[in-house]
């Protein structure tokens, strides 16, 4: 069965208890406080080098959603 995670930002507080409260009794349904802290790295220019691969957890789009509404649905297998 396929679950939903809601991701609230920290200043949607408000929106993050409205939905569990109506989402309480849904089956596959979560709701969580984006947890996540602003980027560390505060400089204009790229780094040297990146030796990653490949990024990890990159959600771009999701944090995009986050970022402009304050909230975003990922589908969970």
């Amino acid at each position: 069965m396929e679950r939903l995670l809601f991701i609230v930002s920290q200043e949607r507080r408000e929106l993050y208890d409205t939905l569990r409260q109506v989402l309480a009794h849904e089956k596959g349904v979560d709701i969580i406080l984006d947890r996540r802290r602003l980027r560390r790295r505060r400089r204009e220019e790229p780094p040297a080098a990146d030796r990653r691969r490949f990024g990890r957890r990159s959600r771009s789009h999701e944090d995009v959603e986050i970022h402009a509404r304050g909230w975003t649905v990922v589908r969970m297998p």
